[in-house]
């Protein structure tokens, strides 16, 4: 079955920029203070009743209306800047997922089960056998239930015992959708069942909407408020049928599960957070939701959810106060335990670049890097993140997260240098924080500085500057004691390894990859399987040709291995490339990877690459990779 492609998600960005740098509305008329108190609340609770939410957004509508007879926000114009039961899971082994946090498995296009890996590409699941010395592809389905013709795109897999996941976002419906899969002993995968939980699009350049936690599946899903002829749309949620029959809809929460917005909004998002449980004979969910501005970050911890939300880019102004871009706003930190536990929140200034400017500490903080409030991680949004030359370290104690929502204090946040210019990175390496800037998503120029700066959290103000002779275009951890920075020149890659021991950082090992590129922006387009001398081998893709976000629908060249030694030397183990023709898919969701498709795979003592519609297997030897068996797992005819 041939579906329609989609409309590709780089569209929106032309439409994001075009709405930042048009003029913005006629001059509109400042909200009262009694307004502001009205629509914003002071402390973090539940609306009581179904009545009082309807109520607040009448109020909001009113409000709106009364200011303008024009539409939603004006970006850029004001603010601060049923089932059977599962099988029960194997036995752990280490994921082949370059996940940010230990024991929180992340959404991706390829999951190792047992002797198997799974692949999602363009809105299929393969499995492939993996035997002695050569790999054997088996299973082919589609992602999307049995004779439904109604397109989505497919984006992230999850795998929990022999229950496959697979995530994507249906632009149609205006739902996410949750393909429900089974893998049995011979590799064949069967689907089970397919829901969809209306929301917007949880796309992000740098973040995944799912995460796993055990036996439960954790959904980050904005929505918008609507209100129509009076009454409010709350996110619902159905459950297909047969072809392109679905049940009715139905609520996924109530009115009384929803927090009152403690930021003033005019134009609020649900941003609701959905926890199933996968180890329940039946397929079952449950859904909380806060009410706030659009703009956030999403992080995850093993033990608790966190979601940061930015003061946003509506046009209103508050009468008495200044009209201009400078005025401050408070931002807001949400944290939701994963126990069950009630929700807390702390007010704060600035906000996050994306997921990997978080990291729960062991010592009782959450820290966080912040630069001025953007937007956020959703979409493109950290791609267009600046520093401005400063950041700050935030150290949260977890124990302030409250309902009354505590301001931090001064003594909790650290202002350091940073770059002038340049898209931020950062990134949480054991007891430090890097950071640095550069230009991933352009590939006509290596703008960002040529350096790295570095800190201790424990002892923030001993901040590093680390001179390089490239950009910063990726931050990684090579175990807790280094550091990898990737970077560009006009000469090609370049890659910088960083020891990060107690007597401050040094740079140590380098290489430079002539006119190569990076073959994958996201992270999990890299790992590092240490070797327990403090060193191991890295593999990232890498591609000598295409233009901005071209990896989105290319692909890689190949995928490059490094070894990295006892004292974070860089030594090239060369490449494993990818064949220039592995047979046609006619483009059967989309022919848009939207999550990459290329990976280095450690697993089982085994190195892997998959790169498109081919996992290639290698062995390392000394001082090189050598391939040892390639294959497609495109069925032909298909």
């Amino acid at each position: 079955m041939r579906l329609p492609r989609l409309q590709p998600r780089h569209l929106l960005t032309g439409l994001l920029l075009a709405l930042v740098v048009s003029a913005c509305p006629a001059k509109r008329r400042p909200m009262t203070r009694e307004e502001v108190a009205a629509i914003t609340f002071t402390r973090l609770e539940r609306f009581e009743s179904d009545q009082a939410f309807d109520n607040h957004m009448a109020l909001v509508e009113d409000i709106q209306n009364s200011l303008s007879t024009g539409g939603g926000p004006v970006v850029g114009c004001g603010g601060d800047s049923g089932l059977d039961a599962p099988a029960p899971a194997p036995e752990e082994e280490p994921s082949i997922t370059h996940n940010q946090e230990a024991g929180v498995d992340e959404g991706d296009i390829i999951k190792a089960v047992g002797d198997w890996f799974v692949v999602l590409r363009r809105g299929r699941l393969f499995t492939v056998r993996q035997t002695e010395g050569a790999m054997e592809p088996v299973g082919q389905v589609d992602s999307y239930a049995p004779g439904f013709t109604v397109a989505s795109w497919y984006d992230e897999m999850l795998v929990y015992g022999r229950r496959i996941v697979v995530v994507g976002y249906n632009d149609t419906m205006r739902a996410t959708e949750l393909g429900l899969f089974r893998m049995d002993d011979a590799g064949v995968i069967t689907h089970e069942g397919t829901y969809f939980m209306g929301s917007g699009d949880y796309y992000s350049s740098r973040n995944y909407a799912s995460r796993l936690v055990g036996g439960d599946l954790i959904l980050y899903l904005p929505s918008s408020v609507q209100v129509w002829a009076g009454k409010t749309t709350m996110p619902s949620t159905e459950r297909w049928l047969s072809y392109n029959e679905t049940t009715p809809w139905r609520p996924i929460l109530s009115r009384t599960e929803v927090f009152k917005p403690v930021q003033t909004t005019l134009w609020p998002v649900l941003h609701t957070l959905v926890r199933c449980d996968l180890d329940a004979p039946e397929f079952t969910c449950a859904a909380t939701a806060l009410m706030a501005p659009r703009t956030r970050t999403f992080y995850v911890s093993r033990d608790a959810v966190y979601l940061w939300v930015n003061p946003d880019y509506e046009s209103w102004t508050v009468e008495g106060e200044r009209t201009d871009s400078k005025t401050p706003r408070d931002s807001v930190v949400y944290r939701l335990p994963l126990d069950g536990g009630e929700p807390g929140a702390l007010r704060a200034r600035g906000g996050p670049v994306d997921p990997f400017s978080f990291r729960q500490n062991e010592d009782g903080h959450l820290d966080a890097l912040l630069v001025a409030p953007g937007q956020g991680d959703s979409m493109w949004g950290p791609e267009f993140a600046r520093s401005d030359g400063r950041v700050a370290l935030l150290r949260a104690p977890l124990d302030a997260f409250s309902p009354e929502l505590t301001g931090l204090r001064a003594e909790d946040f650290t202002t350091l240098p940073g770059p002038l210019e340049g898209t931020l990175q950062n990134r949480f390496v054991g007891h430090h924080v890097l950071w640095g800037s550069g230009e991933a998503f352009d590939d006509s120029t290596t703008r960002g500085e040529r350096a790295v700066w570095v800190t201790d959290v424990r002892a923030p103000l001993d901040v590093h500057r680390l001179s390089l002779g490239h950009t910063v275009t990726r931050l990684e951890p090579l175990g807790t004691g280094g550091a990898l920075v990737v970077g560009e020149n006009r000469a090609g890659l370049r890659l910088t390894s960083v020891a990060l021991g107690e007597g401050g950082p040094e740079l140590k090992g380098t290489l430079l990859r002539e006119g190569a590129t990076q073959g994958e922006s996201r992270s999990h387009g890299f790992f590092f399987k240490p070797d327990g001398t403090g060193g191991g081998v890295m593999g990232l893709p890498l591609r000598y040709q295409g233009g901005t976000w071209s990896q989105l629908r290319y692909g890689s060249a190949e995928v490059s291995f490094v070894r990295v030694g006892p004292e974070l030397e860089l030594t090239t183990l060369g490449s494993l490339g990818a064949s220039v023709e592995t047979g046609d898919d006619a483009c059967s969701k989309s022919c848009t990877d939207w999550y990459g498709n290329a990976r280095p795979i450690f697993y089982r003592e085994r190195v892997f690459a998959l790169m498109g519609y081919e996992l290639v297997e290698a062995h390392v030897t000394g001082g090189a990779v050598e391939e040892s068996f390639r294959v497609s797992y495109l069925r032909s005819g298909r």
